[in-house]
């Protein structure tokens, strides 16, 4: 069975791949060093940070399985 070469160094699994044996960490260096830089596609954004939400939402959760 052939395993796709994008799966093997998928970043969810690569650690996984590397432990057991399927491919090495120097070829995962390898392979990153080989993906192209995407960088000019990147966008700028800002986003603001609301302290309490969480704690807010869990209150609600436990509100509504009374």
């Amino acid at each position: 069975m052939a395993i796709d070469k994008e799966r093997l160094f998928d970043v969810r699994t690569v650690e996984r791949n590397i432990e057991k044996g399927l491919i090495t960490r120097e070829e995962y260096h390898e392979y990153l060093e080989s993906l192209d830089d995407s960088a000019d596609n990147a966008e700028s954004m800002e986003a603001e940070f609301e302290e309490g939400v969480l704690e807010e939402d869990e209150e609600e959760e436990d509100e509504g399985e009374e």
